[in-house]
């Protein structure tokens, strides 16, 4: 039996859910292999302007999809498959329970506020606009440190190197960041709605293949595993 592979780029807020996506995926479908390289949108945005071999992208937000379907990058037209929410990370025990969020990050124990560089990355782009309308941004411009991505950007908060984190609530529910630490979600008031859209590259030689996948992520039984990991409608 020949193995066809499938590249997908996928957001760094889908590193925890996507395995458990595509694990039943490839029992239904034995003859397709799934590679998944996880990033920040804006750079695989570039890197598909630029000819990257990906078959399908997963963004975390709508611009990027529709920019390049505007560029003739894509099969079909891009097709949402989770909305996304923006929460504060910290690690247990470094604040007291049922903080405002707003309080957390003008703290006198925070020294570095760690998010993904809103240049790139959604997630970064939805922070910065959570910070501007609560008239924080310019305040604490001298504590923010920028992860290439929100994954990144997590591991400063994990590892000390910052006291709190902007980062997808589908990372602050992961096992590791849920055993580790705490979360404040992000009044959606704060920032645009986060619409993740995907799609499939018009280059792709898996065309089937990528139908079929996407057809799967948006199936019920995926949509569940999204919603565990408090990816919306």
């Amino acid at each position: 039996m020949q193995t066809s592979t499938l590249t997908v780029a996928a957001a760094a807020d889908l590193r925890f859910v996507l395995p458990e996506i595509i694990s039943p995926f490839q029992t239904l479908n034995p003859d397709v292999k799934v590679e998944v390289i996880y990033g920040a949108s804006g750079k695989f945005y570039e890197q598909i302007l630029r000819g990257a071999p990906f078959d399908i992208f997963l963004s975390a937000d709508k611009e990027y999809p529709f920019l390049l379907y505007t560029k003739g990058y894509v099969a079909e037209e891009p097709f949402q498959y989770a909305v996304g929410r923006l929460v504060l990370w910290m690690r247990k025990g470094l604040f007291g329970e049922g903080k405002d969020w707003k309080e957390l990050l003008t703290n006198k124990k925070v020294s570095k506020i760690a998010l993904a560089n809103p240049l790139h990355a959604p997630y970064g782009k939805a922070a910065k606009t959570a910070l501007e309308n609560a008239g924080l941004w310019e305040k604490l411009d001298s504590k923010f440190v920028y992860g290439e991505n929100v994954i990144q950007a997590f591991q400063f908060a994990e590892e000390k190197d910052a006291e709190l984190a902007f980062i997808p609530l589908a990372i602050a529910l992961s096992p590791k960041a849920s055993k580790e630490g705490n979360y404040v979600e992000i009044p959606l008031s704060f920032y645009p709605k986060i619409l993740q859209y995907g799609i499939i590259i018009k280059k792709t030689a898996n065309l089937s293949i990528a139908k079929k996948f996407k057809d799967y992520l948006l199936s019920e039984e995926s949509q569940k595993t999204l919603k565990k990991y408090g990816f919306g409608p």
